[in-house]
């Protein structure tokens, strides 16, 4: 797979992330904004304890992570490709921790949660790629 297309995936993925965690943090500060399917899950969720960390949002903790990947793959070095992986790592072990919360513990599971979390598998596999052809020597096709 070329370097331009891992890059194009990483930043399609990132963008659709960046929405999905855009319109969490938008929820977040305003609860009248939440479309969520059946249940109640979503505002379960939302409201609880979880939903912070240090008291800043978790959605917004993910609004700047993409945000973050996103500047990285424009900058394109090999620093930049190191760190979009490790971001993408440290989301899918932090996304896998939120997941545990909504079943075991909050017991409510709010879809968009899940979208954002279908987000993260394809931006690691993008990411671990992207990184993994950073060698010095690489012919890179800009």
């Amino acid at each position: 797979m070329s370097d331009r297309t891992l890059r194009a995936a990483v930043a399609v993925v990132a963008t659709a992330g960046l929405a999905v965690a855009g319109y969490l943090t938008w929820v977040h500060y305003d609860e009248n904004v939440l479309i969520c399917t059946g249940g109640g899950g979503c505002e379960t969720v939302q409201r609880s304890e979880y939903a912070e960390l240090a008291g800043i949002p978790v959605a917004l903790l993910g609004l700047i992570a993409y945000g973050a990947v996103l500047l990285l793959t424009a900058w394109d070095a090999p620093p930049a490709r190191t760190v979009v992986a490790a971001i993408a790592l440290g989301a899918l072990a932090f996304a896998a921790y939120l997941v545990i919360l909504q079943l075991f513990v909050i017991e409510a599971t709010c879809v968009w949660c899940v979208i954002n979390d279908a987000v993260i598998v394809p931006l690691l596999a993008a990411a671990a790629v992207y990184r993994l052809q950073a060698r010095p020597d690489a012919v890179r096709d800009h």
